[in-house]
């Protein structure tokens, strides 16, 4: 097993200009010598045993974060995917987006869904169940056929119409989704997905979330409450990835994959 300060690179500050705005920091190619210290986790990791470093599958020499999920693991299994909070050393924001890429690999079974990275802010208490009193995440993950959605731990109180919306499938014990099958991920092939998260002002509900697939724009949803003051701001990646869902109903189906390169951070700006 390689260690998680072994293999990745640092996130470093950059001050490019890019289509959608300014790059607040992002990934340098990936080497054996580079390590993780500048991504400045907070919180994990969780599931080293499932990470590694490897080539990028489709040839191209690039190395990549490939992510092992082993048969018939969910989130309460050994190798099960890899989890932890990277907080950002710019200062705090309250629009971002993120953008990364992502590869399944040929045959990956969706099976019933499963958790890919997002924004975070707040306290790193923005999952599993608990409520999002102090915090927010909104992670991106799979459902089952490779559907997509944001699935997002904000709090209780947003706009009487909020589970109305024919975007939203409210859930108040875990996360609601947002978005659930505007887009579908594809299969043994490199996509980029990103997301634009504009924090509301409290206490207003003016916040926003965007999602682009390769550059197209797939789902905007407005009115939103990420916070209840404005001392929670946006603090960086939630890299979060594994099947499931608390139970062998959502396992995987066999030993597989996803691999990862990319990442980015930058200020809200034009579309992509």
């Amino acid at each position: 097993m390689v260690s998680i300060a072994t293999f990745l690179t640092p996130l470093l500050f950059w001050g490019v200009l890019l289509a959608n705005g300014c790059l607040l920091w992002g990934n340098d190619p990936f080497t054996r010598d580079t390590t993780f210290s500048s991504w400045n986790i907070i919180a994990g990791p969780w599931g080293e045993d499932s990470l590694s470093y490897d080539d990028d599958p489709c040839g191209s020499g690039e190395k990549t974060i490939r992510i092992f999920y082993k048969n018939g693991s969910y989130s309460k299994t050994a190798f099960r995917g890899t989890a932890f909070y990277s907080k950002s050393l710019f200062p705090g924001r309250n629009c971002v987006r993120l953008g990364f890429d992502v590869y399944f690999e040929p045959g990956f079974d969706f099976v019933r869904g499963g958790k890919l990275p997002g924004i975070w802010g707040g306290s790193t208490s923005c999952s599993g169940g608990r409520n999002a009193t102090d915090c927010f995440s909104t992670r991106f993950v799979w459902r089952a056929h490779g559907d997509g959605e944001v699935y997002a731990y904000i709090p209780d109180n947003q706009a009487d119409d909020f589970c109305t919306s024919p975007d939203i499938r409210c859930n108040f014990n875990f996360g609601h989704s947002i978005g659930r099958a505007k887009w579908r991920y594809p299969v043994g092939q490199w996509f980029r997905i990103e997301q634009e998260v504009k924090l509301n002002d409290a206490p207003q509900r003016n916040g926003y979330v965007k999602v682009w697939l390769d550059g197209v724009l797939k789902q905007e949803t407005s009115g939103l409450l990420y916070r209840n003051g404005d001392n929670v701001k946006i603090d960086g990646i939630v890299f979060s990835t594994f099947f499931g869902g608390s139970d062998e109903s959502w396992a995987s189906t066999a030993d597989t994959y996803t691999y990862f390169k990319n990442f980015q951070l930058s200020t809200c700006g034009v579309n992509p």
